[in-house]
């Protein structure tokens, strides 16, 4: 470009007009200007739905190549087709600061659009969906290049960048994320907002959530995968992006994590009951010896799940288990699955398996640091870590007990008819093969098939008993 003859002013605005562009994209949004009704709100410890039923989340965390470039996990809208047949109703949907903010106030609207684009697939099948601000070991760009979520520019100036791996040279990422020293000073920087990164991530999850807000079946938020820092720190920063979120989305669940230890299940959650309403805690489990060794001892996973239990009990709110899984392939790893899914029912306690990786492939597996705990292979197949099995979606009352075989399910409720029908997930091979029917008290009620869900109904506020046998 010729810059002679310009008049002053003109060089003026060419010098700052790229500098203004990038302060209104640091402008918040304005608060949202009316509440809309979320599908699914807290109550006591239980979650319920508009009807006031007690619902049960039975979710699909995606997906595991949502960490890495090009950062886009769903690819088309019929991978998103087998969801419902599988009993899940939910998708907590992997969101990647680095994608959306490559650097300061630069927004990627097109991965937003994305994002959002999911999200309408989802709600076209009756997917609810929890937007899961995602990072493990803080970034591509710190502790040795093997974690993800935090754009370079958010890693404090005093740590070197390391070029991104995500590859089979990372398998033991999580051992590296306890010694490295990096990855601790990335964290202690940030909590403290030594150069604005802190700021910046409550700035994305606000304009997040504004959008978001937009989508009917966006049911919350996570506020922050298996972050790192003391209890006070992490206390300040669940209250903190709850407070932007509340801005935009007043009515959404919060789902509240613990530090990303406790995903061992070896020691409990020690942070005081975050000062909110309308939220659940949400922690992971990961058997430490199955998880690094492939091989399920056989031990139950009973005692760490009740722990974790506890704590919600004591906040007085649901848990949700955000992530649980085994890599293929995994010895015992079907028996595995199934108790904790046992112990799901028997607690009744929502959950969001790790994880759905539709473009799996053999080369990159689910894609970051060659993990292999899809639920998929190449093919679209269910492997053996995970299980489509009856539970109740919807309970119009008081769910009191749900025991399930690999035949038969017989579930307990306390009815309340004003409440509507109670709605339970049969598996689709369980119809094909043949069922019998039964709900007693005899003429308390029926029972009538809808897709693959059943819905009863009672007559009277009475204690009743489902019973759904395959026939062979």
């Amino acid at each position: 470009m010729n810059w002679k003859g310009l008049p002053l002013w003109a060089g003026w605005l060419v010098c700052f007009w790229p500098i203004q562009l990038w302060a209104d994209n640091c402008v918040a949004p304005a608060p949202a200007a009316t509440t809309r009704t979320v599908p699914v709100q807290v109550s006591g410890q239980r979650f319920v739905d508009t009807q006031g039923r007690v619902t049960v989340l039975r979710g699909i965390n995606v997906s595991g190549d949502a960490k890495v470039p090009p950062f886009y996990g769903v690819t088309a809208a019929r991978q998103l087709d087998p969801l419902p047949e599988w009993g899940l109703n939910t998708l907590r949907l992997l969101f990647t600061w680095e994608a959306f903010e490559p650097s300061p106030c630069d927004y990627e609207e097109s991965y937003l659009q994305y994002f959002e684009q999911v999200t309408r697939w989802a709600a076209q099948r009756g997917l609810y969906v929890i937007v899961d601000f995602h990072q493990d070991a803080f970034s591509r760009f710190s502790t040795g290049g093997c974690g993800e979520g935090f754009p370079a520019w958010a890693v404090h100036s005093s740590i070197t960048l390391r070029e991104p791996l995500n590859d089979e040279r990372c398998e033991s990422w999580g051992t590296r994320m306890l010694i490295d020293v990096s990855h601790h000073r990335s964290w202690y920087h940030f909590h403290r907002d030594s150069e604005g990164a802190r700021t910046r991530f409550l700035a994305m999850v606000e304009r997040v959530a504004h959008r978001m807000a937009q989508h009917p079946n966006v049911i919350g938020y996570d506020v922050i995968n298996e972050p790192w820092g003391t209890n006070r720190e992490l206390l300040s920063l669940y209250e903190d992006a709850a407070a932007v979120i509340r801005r935009q989305d007043p009515q959404a669940v919060l789902f509240i994590p613990p530090h990303a230890f406790l995903s061992s299940g070896l020691v409990g959650n020690g942070i005081p009951r975050p000062n909110l309403h309308n939220f659940a805690y949400a922690p992971h489990y990961y058997d430490p010896i199955m998880i690094t060794f492939k091989w399920w001892l056989g031990n139950t996973s009973a005692p760490p799940l009740n722990l974790m239990l506890r704590q919600a009990q004591t906040w007085d709110v649901p848990m949700l288990l955000g992530e649980f899984g085994a890599p293929a392939g995994t010895r015992g790893g079907a028996a595995y699955i199934r108790q904790i899914y046992d112990w799901l029912d028997e607690a009744q306690v929502s959950s969001a398996h790790w994880n759905y990786t539709p473009n799996w492939n053999a080369a990159t597996k689910d894609g970051w640091n060659h993990e292999d705990l899809s639920i998929t292979d190449d093919t679209g197949a269910l492997r053996d870590s995970f299980e489509v099995r009856p539970y109740a979606v919807a309970t119009a009352g008081v769910p009191l007990a749900l025991q399930v075989t690999a035949q038969r399910m017989e579930y307990r409720w306390q009815h309340a008819p004003e409440r509507g029908a109670t709605e339970v997930f049969i598996p689709p091979l369980w119809w094909q093969q043949g069922v019998s029917i039964h709900l007693a008290p005899e003429r308390a009620g029926a029972c009538r098939r809808q897709g693959n869900r059943l819905l009863c109904r009672v007559r009277q506020a009475q204690a009743v008993v489902l019973s759904v046998e395959q026939q062979r």
